[in-house]
């Protein structure tokens, strides 16, 4: 038995994001300046393909700034 955790490629741009917001949530009040780190290490092991997490991840960051 393997401890591998499940992979995904998102459908589209709005699936990835919905994961990117729930890590968030779930990341609770972490230090904003330390979020995106965080964030790439814990989606990088569930999304499989070439997404560029960096990018997503900010633009999430700003979008939820806007709100």
């Amino acid at each position: 038995m393997t401890d591998k955790k499940p992979t995904w490629k998102p459908d589209d741009d709005e699936d990835l994001k919905d994961l990117i917001r729930a890590t968030i949530k779930s990341a609770g009040s972490a230090d904003p300046a330390q979020l995106p780190s965080k964030l790439r290490e814990q989606i990088k092991g569930r999304v499989k393909g070439d997404v560029d997490i960096d990018a997503y991840v900010k633009k999430v960051l700003a979008e939820e700034r806007k709100k």
